[in-house]
Order: C-alpha cells, then structure tokens, then sequence
C-alpha cells in the first residue's frame, strides 16, 4: 500500500468479516495542524473556505464507498477535530466482501482535489476471494508495478544526483541533515491495514496474526526514521526494486508488511 502525502498524515484501514461474509470497513484518515493549515489555504486560494470542507465530507466519502465495489454503502460519518488535527472516521457496510476492493491510495481523493498538481500514485486494489468459509486476499503490493516503478526510478535516480545513490552514514554531517529532514517530514506519518475475523481465525498463511486479526500493512514512519541504524541499510537504489526494498522494512521492527501474494484465512 502506498502513501505519498508528506507529514502529519494518518490513514487506517480495518476490514470486519463476519462468517457469512458480510462485514463493515472502518477508515480513518487524520491530518495534522499543520497539514490541514495548508490545505485549508490552499481551499481559500480557490474560493472554497479556509476549512477546506470538501476534504472531509460525506459526499467524498459516498464517493470513496463507489470505489470500493458494488453495494458497498457508507453507514456512519464522523468529522475528526481534535488538537488541531483534522479527519474523518468512515464506516462502509458491505453484503458480499467478493464485490470489495481497496486501495489506500483512493482514500486520498478529497485530500487531492484541494492539491490536484500533486496526485498520489495509482494502485491495484487489494481483492477478496471468499467461499467455504475460506478467505484468499489477492495482494498486488507484493508484485511489482510497472508504473510505480517507474517512478521510483525517477525518484531513484533524484537522489542518486543528490547523494551518489547511497544513503549518506548517519555519522557524517550529510547523514545527520538529511536524517533530521527526513524525521521532520515523516515523524507523524502513519498507516495500517488490518482484517479481524468476527467469529474467529481457524488457520491461516498470514504473516502477522494477532488472535483473530490479521496485519496486511503497519508502518509507523517516527519510527522508523528515529533509528539511524533502521536506513542505514536502505540504499535508495533499492527504491527502482519494490520488492526488496519492502523485503528491508520488513526487517526492522515495528514495521509489518505482508509479502505473501495471497493471503488465505480459515474462518472457524
């Protein structure tokens, strides 16, 4: 799953499968104070309010319920304000999770009406398969994306101009600017998927199973970013290769990435 929205960014995904098949999906985004500042200043630029109310409304969210498959249907809106942070908790109810996709990336619709020159990259959607009381989620982060990868080609190659395609050591004068950059841009920047079980787990091939949750995605970027020693071995040419890089995140902790293709769960 991919984020691209810099800073004070959280996303979260939680899919609740009952044994008939039927279930609700809860997403929660939130924007930071100073996340939600600029997009409101953005909004007041075109005329639209310094609130930016179209980023969170329930219009975006009908809109978000569409994209994810036939007769899904969103069944509760609540606005998130709170410390200066800015969001939206959504519930989608659903009859048949065969008719459900998600993709992350469509979450961030009404955040890119208000920054339409700065779009996030499309995804393919994670699909389910569910019959006989067996699970099986199609995961397409785990297989490369030809047009992803040509951006991170491209962002590859923006770096390796920059820093001579290698992380710069965190020692050096240049490790510590670029670390302290890096921590400032994506220090409350988070995002999860995650699928519970209603009636149980009987087996599964899941990597990261807590009781009747299953953890497709979790990253905690503060994390991630406030150990030197956590990049220190992510060379930015891994970047033109997806899959290894995700194969290196996946090595430190409290960093959860599935890479199985597909993901089957026994119901009990």
């Amino acid at each position: 799953m991919v984020v691209t929205i810099p800073s004070c960014f959280e996303v979260n995904d939680t899919v609740n499968l009952k044994k008939d098949g039927s279930g609700t999906i809860v997403e929660e985004i939130v924007l930071g104070g100073q996340m939600s500042q600029m997009l409101g200043n953005f909004a007041a630029l075109a005329g639209g309010g310094a609130d930016a109310p179209e980023i969170f409304s329930e219009n975006t969210a009908n809109e978000r319920a569409e994209k994810m498959g036939k007769g899904v249907t969103l069944t509760k809106f609540e606005k998130i304000d709170k410390n200066g942070s800015k969001g939206a908790r959504m519930t989608f109810s659903f009859n048949d999770i065969n008719t459900v996709t998600l993709a992350s990336s469509d979450s961030l619709s009404g955040i890119q009406k208000m920054t339409p020159d700065q779009q996030a990259p499309k995804e393919k959607p994670m699909t389910f398969q569910y019959k006989d009381g067996v699970l099986t989620i199609s995961n397409p982060s785990a297989e490369p994306d030809p047009e992803q990868e040509d951006q991170a080609k491209k962002a590859a190659a923006e770096m390796k101009e920059k820093f001579g395609g290698e992380m710069p050591d965190p020692a050096s004068p240049e490790g510590a600017q670029m670390q302290a950059m890096m921590m400032e841009m994506f220090k409350d920047m988070k995002m999860s998927v995650t699928l519970n079980m209603e009636d149980g787990i009987a087996e599964t091939n899941a990597t990261h199973r807590d009781g009747n949750t299953v953890t497709l995605a979790e990253v905690d970027f503060g994390k991630l970013m406030e150990k030197p020693e956590n990049m220190k071995g992510l060379n930015l040419l891994d970047m033109q290769d997806p899959a290894a890089m995700q194969k290196n995140l996946a090595k430190i902790p409290g960093v959860k990435v599935e890479m199985k293709k597909e993901i089957t769960i026994k119901v009990k």
